[in-house]
């Protein structure tokens, strides 16, 4: 057996053999706490991380919606429509559809 050829090999196994219940005991709380904290850590990062993509998605709807006040504002004063996407670079699509409101 390895134990018997290798001393640290042995002083390992006696060691281990010399574990009480209690201490096995600890040692699965301890796994159990990790594992609880390590999940609980990975749902809080989850969640920072969603928070941050929604505040992202807001901040592009709330650039998309300036630069669409922007070409109503263009709009009613009869600038070219070809003027309204170069100031703004909304689509010829989404500028017809604010002339259709």
């Amino acid at each position: 057996m390895l134990a018997e050829k290798n001393p640290e090999v042995k002083k390992a196994v006696a060691k281990l053999m010399t574990l009480t219940e209690d201490e096995q005991a600890r040692m699965v709380a301890d796994a159990r706490d990790k594992m609880r904290w390590d999940i609980e850590s990975r749902e809080r990062a989850a969640k920072k991380e969603g928070h941050e993509e929604g505040r992202e998605e807001g901040r592009g709807e709330g650039r998309e919606e300036r630069q669409l006040e922007i070409a109503r504002r263009l709009l009613a004063r009869n600038r070219p429509i070809e003027e309204i996407i170069e100031d703004t670079g909304l689509t010829l699509e989404q500028i017809q559809a604010l002339t259709l409101h």
